[in-house]
């Protein structure tokens, strides 16, 4: 059974900084420091409810490439419902 933890309460995530304008050759970086805060806040609060510092990098890591691989399928379903509908 799942209890549910006493966890510091999220504050409300500020605005993102938008990425650099055209072809920039730090806009990856970017966008890494612009999630870093909001990143670190869900780490910080799945720690202080109990889970470790591994569980919570592995599970992150997992739900990052889980939302990867949705965006690739969704991608390739797109494409495939636009050759069926012409």
């Amino acid at each position: 059974m799942t209890t549910l933890a006493r966890t510091p309460f999220f504050p409300p995530m500020g605005r993102l900084a938008s990425p650099p304008a055209g072809d920039h050759p730090d806009r990856f970086l970017r966008c890494q420091e612009a999630l870093e805060d909001a990143f670190s806040s869900i780490g910080d609060a799945a720690a202080a409810a109990g889970w470790s510092e591994e569980e919570v990098a592995a599970a992150l890591v997992e739900l990052a490439d889980n939302y990867m691989l949705a965006l690739i399928s969704n991608r390739s379903l797109r494409g495939k419902l636009a050759l069926v509908s012409k």
